[in-house]
C-alpha cells in the first residue's frame, strides 16, 4: 500500500514558495502531552501549514501561549458548551466521543472542523472527526489525516465528507504554505482569487 503522504505529493502541487515545516516533535508531545500521528508528522514536514485551493487549511502544533496563533488545538470551551455544536450524525458515536476528546488539525472555508479524536494512547489508532456544518453534525471516518485528504479528493467517499464537494476529482489541486500566502498578500496578490 502506498504510503497516503506520499499520494498527497502527487495529487497536490507547491504553489510558490517552499513547503513544509520543522516541528522539534519532543518538544510539541511534551507541551501537547500526546504523540501525534505519523503520518501527520510527515505532512507537516513535506507540506506544513498551510492551504488545499485555499478550502481546506491544515494547521501544525505550536507551543505558545498566544490564543490568537492558528495551530492544532482542543475545541475551545464556546463549541464545547454550545448544544447546536454537539450533534453526532451516528448516534453511536454520541455514545462513544466525546468533543473534549477532538483535536483540532484543519478547517475549511465553509467553516468545517477537522481533527482526530483522541481515544486512547496510540495516535495511529485515532480516528479522523469532521464537523459538517451542511449537516451541523459530526462524522467520523476510520482513517489517518493523510488518507482522509486523499480519500476526499479522490472521491474515495460515499458522500463528500465537508460542505464543499468543488476539490472532489479535482486535478492539479494547489498547496500553498501559510507563509507563502502571507508574502503573497504582502504584495497585494491574493492566489485564490485568481481563476
Amino acid at each position: 500500500m502506498t504510503d497516503p503522504v506520499e499520494q498527497l505529493s502527487q495529487v497536490l502541487v507547491s504553489y510558490g514558495g517552499e513547503i513544509g515545516d520543522d516541528v522539534d516533535w519532543t518538544v510539541v508531545e511534551a507541551a501537547y502531552g500526546t504523540a501525534f500521528p505519523e503520518d501527520y508528522k510527515r505532512f507537516v514536514q513535506r507540506f506544513g501549514n498551510g492551504t488545499i485551493e485555499g478550502a481546506i487549511g491544515a494547521m501544525i502544533p505550536v507551543v505558545t501561549d498566544d490564543r490568537t496563533t492558528r495551530r492544532v488545538s482542543r475545541l475551545p470551551d464556546r463549541a464545547l458548551a454550545d448544544p447546536a455544536f454537539r450533534r453526532w450524525a451516528d448516534p453511536d458515536h454520541a455514545r462513544k466521543y466525546r468533543l473534549d476528546q477532538i483535536l483540532v488539525w484543519g478547517e475549511t472555508d465553509s467553516a468545517d472542523t477537522l481533527g482526530w479524536i483522541t481515544t486512547g494512547a496510540d495516535p495511529e489508532e485515532w480516528p479522523v472527526a469532521v464537523y459538517h456544518r451542511g449537516d451541523a453534525a459530526w462524522m467520523v471516518h476510520h482513517c489517518g489525516m493523510a488518507e482522509f485528504l486523499v480519500g476526499l479528493i479522490r472521491g474515495e467517499f460515499p458522500e463528500c465528507p465537508i460542505s464543499d464537494a468543488s476539490l472532489v476529482g479535482a486535478q492539479g489541486l494547489r498547496f500553498l504554505h501559510d507563509r507563502e500566502e502571507e508574502r503573497l498578500a504582502g504584495l497585494g496578490v491574493y492566489p485564490w482569487d485568481e481563476d
